[in-house]
């Protein structure tokens, strides 16, 4: 170096500055790129670690108002520690209160008209299936006998009604010989006049059960007539026609019943969906923590007018505070995710916070500005996420801390 010096002086050249500082910019660069093997990697009984520094992430929550309303109740103060789902402030709910029960009984009444209408529908198929049932019986009933009227009668009908026939004019014989013999007894005077009046009486019965079984045998005896062909078709046709008449009708009420259900069903639904919808404008008066956390600040108090979206409070959740860390491209091969990571904060470097590598980014960047890493000079490194499991809100977000990952 000295002969540097002097020979430059020897040569009266001014050129020493711009040589001593390329001298310091190589110097300082040897130490940092000796530094930057070195300090990074920690060995210890207990394990190998790397080193580095990171910032807590911004976990903190804000809660806001969902609905327009005046603040009835403040559950919480600033410092408070509060349980996921613990109510932290109410909003006056009168109004909303009452459109959701009169939504419930919105629902209620659609609910039993549905009921009432299907009730009928169940009630109009039985009446339906009964009436049709007999309207088809007396069809078939009238069908058979119109085609026994055509066909004319079997034998064995044929001989039945020749049996009631001989039977009947048996009878009617007897009968006959009752009368005269008690009309002899009467004019002897042997009688009374009742008492021959209900043997008389015998007589025309028979008599009539004679000419019926006469005429019954002519008819099975005999074609049918114009007549008795055009009634019996007559009657067949009429019960066919009511058959037919017991299926429409029943399938028209039917039918409209089955609209008016259709209706009622879309009503209930849309008596359901006002419900759920007012339930949960209902529900929004009761502003709850999201999760555990601590209570930052509060932007309200109680008997406050809010609208909408209006910041009610600040809030920081203790669980899963995570921690941006830098590591160089030399070490990131080292870093897994799940490895196990210690955090220290300067405002409590007497403890320790356990935590896990959670995420290590696949992209090399440019070291940020506001991060000073133990490798400075890197010229790249990757982001890597630390997931601190539980600090109780001692760490908080925007802090500095050092980290310890241990890798072997």
């Amino acid at each position: 170096m000295q002969n540097i010096f002097n020979h430059l002086k020897s040569n009266g050249k001014i050129v020493i500055m711009p040589v001593i500082i390329f001298l310091v910019l190589i110097s300082i660069y040897i130490f940092n790129n000796l530094q930057k093997n070195d300090s990074a990697v920690v060995y210890a009984n207990n394990g190998t670690f790397i080193e580095a520094s990171g910032t807590v992430e911004n976990n903190g929550i804000s809660i806001s108002s969902q609905i327009t309303g005046i603040i009835e109740k403040i559950n919480i103060e600033e410092g408070d520690s509060v349980k996921a789902g613990d109510i932290i402030a109410e909003i006056n709910s009168t109004s909303l209160k009452n459109q959701y029960e009169q939504s419930l009984i919105n629902l209620k009444i659609s609910e039993k008209n549905l009921e009432l209408l299907e009730k009928n529908q169940s009630n109009l198929k039985l009446q339906n299936e009964d009436m049709s049932n007999q309207s088809k019986s007396a069809y078939l009933s009238a069908q058979a006998e119109y085609e026994k009227v055509m066909g004319g009668a079997s034998d064995d009908e044929i001989n039945q009604v020749q049996e009631a026939v001989k039977q009947a004019e048996a009878n009617f014989d007897f009968a006959k010989s009752a009368a005269e013999r008690t009309r002899i007894l009467l004019d002897e005077g042997a009688v009374s006049q009742s008492r021959y009046d209900e043997v008389l009486k015998g007589y025309d019965i028979a008599l009539a059960q004679y000419n019926s079984a006469l005429s019954q045998l002519n008819i099975v005896n005999s074609y049918p007539t114009e007549e008795i062909a055009s009634a019996a078709k007559n009657k067949m046709l009429q019960a066919k026609s009511g058959y037919e008449l017991s299926l429409s009708s029943g399938n028209t009420q039917l039918a409209q019943l089955e609209s008016q259900i259709e209706i009622a069903m879309a009503q209930h639904e849309q008596a359901q969906k006002s419900m759920e919808q007012s339930k949960a404008e209902l529900e929004k008066t009761l502003i709850k923590a999201p999760a555990d956390v601590l209570v930052n600040t509060l932007h309200v108090n109680k008997g406050e007018f809010v609208s909408a979206g209006k910041l009610l409070a600040e809030l920081f959740e203790k669980q899963n505070t995570e921690v941006i860390s830098y590591v160089s491209e030399k070490n990131i091969g080292l870093i897994k995710v799940g490895q196990e990571a210690e955090v220290y904060v300067d405002s409590d470097s007497s403890r320790t916070f356990k935590g896990n590598v959670s995420r290590i980014n696949e992209e090399a960047e440019f070291t940020p500005k506001n991060i000073q890493t133990k490798e400075e000079r890197v010229n790249t490194v990757f982001e890597v996420t630390i997931t601190v499991n539980d600090s109780n809100g001692v760490v908080k977000p925007g802090m500095p801390v050092d980290i310890k990952i241990k890798v072997d």
